[in-house]
């Protein structure tokens, strides 16, 4: 007798609804990331003192609500990345 082999495992596809919730959360949360991005870039542009002057004088509040704005858009940008791979990509690839 011979031997059954395993045969690979086909890839499922995921219905139709969820790939376009990825899809379009993911392209919410990136254009979320970079828009947060973008803003922490333009106060910090048009703020009159550097980033170690802001150390220097003990101004832990502006450098807190920077980190936590920066935090924010940076996982927002991470996890709309992660979406829309989710919905662009087969189980397999």
């Amino acid at each position: 007798m011979a031997k059954s082999k395993a045969s690979a495992r086909k890839p499922e596809r995921r219905p139709r609804g969820e790939i376009d919730r990825n899809y379009f959360f993911g392209d919410v949360l990136i254009k979320t990331g970079v828009a947060t991005a973008v803003a922490i870039g333009a106060v910090a542009l048009l703020t009159p003192f550097t980033l170690m002057d802001a150390i220097n004088d003990g101004m832990y509040d502006y450098l807190a609500v920077m980190g936590t704005f920066g935090g924010i858009g940076l996982t927002a940008f991470l996890i709309g990345r992660h979406l829309r791979r989710e919905a662009t990509h087969w189980d397999f690839d």
